[in-house]
């Protein structure tokens, strides 16, 4: 049994995603005053009882997930499951970082997005989208398609996915109330991430078949 089934949907969920993302990227780039009200009005929200005690804890929510450490999560997730014989799902999620961390540099040069003034001089880079939110939604699908399935228990389940759903959003608060992002720039992140996980997942019903194959990779899981 194959880790992705094919998704007849998958057509339009990538479709509606790209339009969605493009026009968002769009008038993001235009600087458009309705995105400018829409953000200063979340970010008043968001930050509006700052203290010592609130930054700390949401620098370090941001700090766990900062795409450096993105990364070492991905890789620890890959060292398990290639420890457990699912070595296709393995290089699949190593792969699917590294090509969403390329896909999220590119449109962070097209649109060239300042951050928020009065950021931290650590939260350099253009602004949209959020490589914190984006690698976080890709470490979270993938403990969502890969992880979860694994837990039999149904109400355990649910449990963890409604922790992974808090955890993105929680995320996204966190690069918002330390000023190192507009809130168009996480909803961009999430958009753009679930877009290149459409891909990925396309890509591994494809080429899985094929992987196992190798002589690496023979005694692997689909």
């Amino acid at each position: 049994m194959m880790l992705f089934n094919r998704d007849r949907d998958r057509p339009w969920k990538f479709g509606l995603t790209t339009i969605l993302f493009l026009i968002l990227a769009f008038y993001v780039k235009a600087q458009n005053a309705y995105v400018a009200f829409l953000d200063s009005s979340v970010i008043d929200v968001v930050q509006k009882d700052q203290s010592n005690g609130r930054m700390l804890f949401w620098r370090g929510v941001a700090t766990l997930m900062e795409p450096k450490m993105i990364i070492v999560w991905t890789v620890i997730l890959a060292f398990l499951l290639w420890g457990f014989k699912f070595k296709i799902p393995a290089v699949w999620c190593l792969a699917t970082l590294a090509g969403g961390d390329v896909v999220a540099y590119v449109v962070k040069d097209l649109v060239q997005r300042a951050r928020p003034a009065g950021h931290l001089a650590i939260d350099n880079g253009y602004s949209f989208p959020s490589g914190h939110v984006f690698g976080t939604f890709l470490l979270m699908a993938m403990i969502w398609l890969i992880l979860i399935p694994m837990i039999a228990t149904p109400w355990r389940a649910w449990l963890v996915r409604l922790i992974v759903i808090v955890w993105i959003i929680m995320v996204m608060i966190s690069r918002i109330y330390v000023g190192a992002h507009f809130p168009t720039d996480t909803i961009g992140a999430l958009l753009l991430a679930y877009l290149w996980l459409q891909i990925a997942q396309g890509l591994y019903i494809r080429l899985a078949p094929v992987m196992k194959r190798w002589p690496l990779l023979t005694h692997s899981e689909l």
